[in-house]
């Protein structure tokens, strides 16, 4: 008898390519890249920003920021371009199209 069950289905998986079949099913975003946004923070809008600001979750295409303060809040906006492109730079990736900041 021969065994036609493809490899990839009976095989041992790591859990991380497991996570990246599951978040890719969910159309979430891959862990490469939220840690690449996390860990790169202060590359990716510079100390001055870092300093006041935090990446929060990634809903489809927009990345949600939070700020301590209103000022902060215009300045990502008027970035918003040049950080979109920063973080396609960093990560790999252009899901991130749109950002979203909230006052905390």
């Amino acid at each position: 008898m021969v065994d036609r069950r493809k490899p990839e289905q009976t095989d041992p998986q790591s859990i991380a390519n497991s996570l990246e079949r599951l978040l890719g099913g969910l159309n979430a975003p891959t862990v490469d890249m939220l840690s690449s946004v996390f860990g790169e923070w202060e590359t990716i809008v510079g100390p001055d920003l870092a300093e006041r600001s935090s990446p929060g979750s990634v809903d489809g295409d927009e990345l949600t920021i939070s700020v301590t303060d209103p000022a902060w809040a215009t300045e990502f906006r008027w970035l918003e371009k040049e950080l979109i492109e920063r973080l396609a730079q960093v990560t790999g990736s252009d899901r991130i199209q749109r950002l979203r900041i909230r006052v905390v």
